[in-house]
């Protein structure tokens, strides 16, 4: 069985994160703020238009929504699933995977770079998968 890599004493899983819209971001609030600590996730951070829990290295993000539409990122949060966040063990693994993507003639939204909005350390790229949907690569660490 293979050992789970930690980075700064936090387990390392596959899936960074997950992010959710909702138009009912009181009423989420309230729900996720009860079923998510009972199942062990602690509040890592709370924002007016979103929040997010972590429990071993995985965290679920709550952000307010506007009603769905026919494209899922327009700039725009929307209810319901937002983007699926993978983790990647470098900076080097991010960039491998944009280039694979791009040899597979996958859509990349933003290529791989720093997120100062999310750290210094938080380097990422943005795809879609063939259904249109989301995805992040993310390394974040030195």
């Amino acid at each position: 069985m293979k050992d789970v890599v930690r980075r700064a004493g936090m387990p390392v899983h596959p899936i960074h994160h997950l992010s959710i819209g909702t138009d009912a971001f009181k009423v989420a609030k309230k729900f996720y703020g009860a079923l998510l600590p009972a199942l062990g996730f602690d509040i890592v951070f709370e924002k007016p238009d979103s929040f997010g829990y972590q429990r071993e290295g995985f965290e679920i993000i709550l952000v307010k929504g506007s009603s769905v539409k026919e494209d899922l990122w327009d700039g725009e949060r929307r209810v319901g699933f937002d983007h699926l966040a993978l983790n990647a063990d470098s900076r080097a693994k991010v960039d491998e995977c944009a280039k694979l993507l791009d040899e597979l003639g996958g859509d990349i939204d933003e290529p791989p770079a720093v997120d100062p909005e999310h750290g210094d350390d938080y380097y990422a790229l943005w795809a879609r998968d063939p259904s249109g949907l989301r995805i992040e690569v993310v390394y974040q660490g030195p």
